[in-house]
């Protein structure tokens, strides 16, 4: 069987998987540049090139070719490729084995990772934001605020930009889309329990501030407590370590790390939960695979 025709089918089977344009775009990518190499190798024309040339020591020529001016981090994505596109070639039944089990997989190195090595972190601090009695607590905007940054893996001036308007779709659909770095915006899902203490807390801002424009999509998303003006980076930070201090969780928290912990829990959920790296690279907003 072609090579060509095996790639394609993959691709096919990707997009009826309903996987990102991103990911189906970064495998392509890492799929062609390989296989140019292995064609090269194999000494045969690109076109004409089988699944049967794809030979272990083939595929370890092209990935030494190809690493002489890559990153790590790009060659441990690429291996994950064809790691997976052989799967799917074994799965159908073209081919009885997988090239890349002779390979070994780059590392691509690492730094400390900010996260939090707490069982049940962010139960631990919806339950402090729901009873808590500080001074400055709304307990309905302080659970939206937590389950947003922890469900999504937004930034923290990613989610102070959030706007009435961000949260988009029917209820049981619904996203929230974002404003990264670059100015480059990404849409996330977010669930029903999610969408619904959001709308828990907008019924009670609605009580508490009447006057506010809810009819203006451009209206900022969360507030300040006692003020109603919009809330801030350094107030959600506050917050944030308030709650980790209520949870009784805040020794376990890097300094410097308060909000961006969340985002390395959401990260590490969906891992957990089957995503893959390039989507979890579309979903966190990340411009390098590397920092993903």
């Amino acid at each position: 069987m072609l090579f060509d025709e095996a790639a394609e089918a993959w691709i096919d089977a990707l997009e009826a998987a309903k996987k990102s344009p991103n990911t189906v775009a970064a495998y392509r990518r890492d799929l062609w540049l390989v296989a140019e190499l292995v064609a090269d190798v194999a000494q045969v024309d690109r076109a004409a090139l089988r699944l049967d040339d794809v030979t272990t020591p083939a595929v370890r020529r092209a990935f030494a070719r190809r690493a002489k001016n890559s990153s790590a981090a790009t060659m441990s994505r690429t291996y994950s490729t064809w790691n997976t596109f052989f799967g799917f070639v074994r799965s159908e039944g073209w081919a009885d084995r997988n090239p890349m089990d002779g390979i070994e997989r780059a590392k691509a190195g690492n730094q400390a990772v900010r996260s939090v090595e707490v069982d049940d972190l962010v139960g631990r601090m919806l339950r402090a934001a729901a009873k808590s009695e500080a001074k400055s607590a709304w307990p309905a905007r302080d659970v939206a605020i937590v389950a947003v940054l922890a469900q999504t893996g937004v930034r923290l001036a990613e989610l102070t930009g959030l706007v009435l308007g961000s949260r988009t779709g029917e209820p049981g659909a619904r996203q929230v889309t974002v404003v990264g770095k670059g100015q480059k915006a990404r849409t996330i899902p977010i669930t029903d329990g999610v969408d619904h203490l959001v709308d828990a807390y907008l019924q009670e801002r609605r009580e508490r501030f009447p006057k506010q424009a809810y009819g203006d999509h451009r209206t900022t998303l969360f507030v300040h407590p006692a003020t109603g003006a919009d809330a801030t980076a350094r107030q959600v930070q506050y917050l944030v370590d308030r709650l980790y201090r209520e949870a009784g969780i805040r020794g376990s928290v890097p300094e410097g790390a308060l909000v961006h912990a969340l985002r390395h829990s959401f990260a590490m959920d969906l891992l957990d939960h089957g995503a893959d790296v390039v989507e979890l690279q579309t979903l966190l907003g990340h411009a390098s695979l590397n920092t993903t």
